[in-house]
């Protein structure tokens, strides 16, 4: 059933067929692609993944309601699969390096955080490979200035809302996570709609929410 779905995807993004699969097909992690001028199917949601300096798009597959936020599943052509919750990992699959579940506890709202200068909050998470389960971290959230490095296409980092997050206990080398929030009208919760976290130091992936949608200025009142 995922094989016949995800080959429903390739054919959904090749549009008409006037470029060739091997051309507009979101390529995955690790393969070459420029994916900014692909013709999109309004009827699909998409997000543009950023790895080791090369595009891809991936398809959300399923939106799961949760009562901290729905649970996204999104797809790439080959297989690799991403789970969001409130723009933040939940697991992935399939990749050189996995984070095969992760739990949050304690984790703030986007929406409180905006109004609080400093939160913590405790993540578990599971590695493959290694079978390395149970990993425990406190990390730290704060809010930051807008990166001048952050894989952003098509939007300016000024136009975002940005919170950092690091792990504080115990030491780790892993570089800070980076979520870029869209403020809406009053009573809206803001929404992630560019995330940046690093599954270890030297593998980093940046998502944003494609195609891009013109934000409220982040300075706004």
């Amino acid at each position: 059933m995922r094989g016949i779905f995800l080959s429903l995807v390739a054919l959904v993004l090749t549009g008409c067929g006037h470029t060739p699969v091997t051309r507009t097909i979101v390529e995955t992690f690790g393969k070459a692609s420029s994916v900014d001028s692909i013709n999109l199917n309004p009827e699909l949601r998409y997000l543009r993944v950023t790895s080791d300096g090369r595009e891809a798009l991936m398809v959300l597959g399923y939106s799961d309601p949760h009562p901290l936020g729905d649970i996204e599943t999104w797809y790439s052509a080959s297989g690799e699969v991403l789970k969001l919750q409130n723009g933040r990992i939940l697991s992935t699959t399939g990749l050189k390096l996995d984070w095969r579940q992760v739990r949050y506890v304690g984790i703030p709202s986007w929406l409180n955080l905006l109004g609080s200068p400093l939160a913590r909050f405790e993540r578990e998470r599971d590695e493959m490979p290694g079978h390395r389960f149970g990993i425990r971290e406190t990390v730290q959230i704060s809010p930051m200035p807008p990166p001048r490095d952050a894989k952003l296409s098509g939007l300016s980092a000024e136009a975002l809302r940005w919170m950092e997050e690091r792990v504080v206990s115990p030491p780790s080398p892993l570089p800070s996570a980076r979520f870029g929030l869209a403020l809406h009208d009053a009573g809206i919760p803001p929404v992630v709609v560019y995330g940046e976290q690093c599954l270890r130091p030297d593998f980093c992936i940046a998502w944003q929410t494609w195609p891009v949608e013109a934000p409220r200025a982040a300075n706004a009142p």
